[in-house]
């Protein structure tokens, strides 16, 4: 999920790639507490948004260019018609605004536990999540202006800097 505190720039514009619908979120060897074995597949609201080659949208992972975050989910929601697959569009967030997310990595690729701290620099990893460990893409997407507490308060806010 993604929710504006201060609202910039949307993007619904190119077309999203059949991937943005098919991507896995979660495995059993992933360690990642805002993700669960229930969380549906395709891209999320509040993950990153990337630009491939052939100027689709697809989901980020750290090496293809990130263009924004995804405002809402691919799969849409159950008891709704689902827009994005409808138009093979979805929104995206970009220009400056101050936004929470509630998908995020909460552990390194070794399955340690990520410390954030306020001002950190938020990078796309290779599962397509916001992290403060720098991908090979290099891009900062934005700055950490909440840390996240799980499971108290599990939003992490995020001034977009894409």
């Amino acid at each position: 999920m993604l929710q504006y505190l201060i609202r910039s720039q949307n993007d619904a514009i190119k077309v999203l790639a059949a991937s943005c619908f098919t991507k896995q979120n979660y495995a059993s060897d992933y360690v990642n507490d805002t993700i669960s074995n229930i969380t549906p597949n395709g891209v999320l609201g509040g993950s990153v948004a990337a630009l491939s080659a052939d100027y689709m949208v697809v989901a980020g992972n750290g090496v293809n260019t990130p263009i924004g975050l995804f405002v809402n989910d691919a799969a849409g929601i159950a008891w709704e018609n689902n827009q994005a697959r409808a138009s093979n569009k979805l929104t995206i967030a970009k220009g400056l605004p101050s936004v929470e997310v509630d998908v995020y990595e909460t552990h390194d690729i070794y399955g340690s536990e990520i410390t954030y701290v306020i001002g950190d620099k938020l990078y796309c990893s290779a599962n397509g999540f916001l992290t403060n460990e720098e991908s090979a893409e290099g891009t900062v997407i934005g700055i950490l202006t909440k840390v996240p507490v799980l499971p108290g308060s599990p939003a992490m806010g995020v001034d977009l800097r894409i």
